[in-house]
């Protein structure tokens, strides 16, 4: 029987790999834009429902590391540290905002989730950077009680809080990338449509 951290910590290395493969997706799009629309038919579909999906699974993934992070504060009593707080104050945000772009199919959304997913992101780098490095543990001003530097979670050897937060937060940010695409050409209505009227 798997524990809540070792989950989490798969979840983390299948949201790296999500976001590698998303990223790598898009280019492939981007650089044979027109070959694939002639040729390749189910790639393109494939596409195109991914981008449609991309803010409800942005919001999914939100979702899972805002109760994935409570479990482990209220449930498992791991103490949060002050950049365990920042990391929060970006993410959970994120399911209220990408729950709304979801459900209205606003990818303007982007606009307000990104930022919070880019300052998520750097955060977490930093925190993780912070447990890895011994040079960079007196450079923070965390308590105590619960020092910055400390791994309440290590799966796998590698896999700690802030590592799980990084792949949330890249992975989030790849779908709101996916999302943005600009799908409205393929549109008889669509924005560029209606500038033309």
């Amino acid at each position: 029987m798997w524990t809540v951290p070792q989950l989490l910590a798969v979840l983390t290395l299948l949201a790296y790999a999500a976001a590698v493969l998303i990223a790598v997706a898009g280019l492939w799009e981007r650089a044979r834009a027109a070959q694939v629309a002639e040729r390749n038919t189910t790639l393109r579909g494939a596409w195109t429902y991914g981008r449609e999906s991309a803010l409800g699974l942005a919001w999914i993934v939100a979702l899972v590391a805002t109760l994935g992070s409570l479990y482990l504060s209220e449930i498992a009593h791991f103490e949060p540290c002050t950049l365990c707080w920042l990391q929060r104050i970006a993410m959970y945000p994120l399911v209220v905002i990408l729950g709304i772009g979801a459900i209205r199919s606003e990818r303007a959304v982007r606009w307000y989730a990104l930022p919070l997913a880019a300052i998520g992101a750097a955060l977490a780098g930093y925190h993780a950077l912070l447990q890895r490095v011994p040079g960079l543990q007196g450079a923070t001003s965390c308590s105590a009680q619960a020092p910055c530097n400390v791994m309440w979670v290590r799966e796998f050897g590698f896999v700690s809080i802030p590592v799980m937060a990084l792949g949330g937060f890249l992975l989030i940010a790849a779908l709101l990338f996916v999302a943005a695409l600009d799908g409205d050409q393929e549109k008889p209505g669509g924005r560029r449509a209606r500038r033309a009227r």
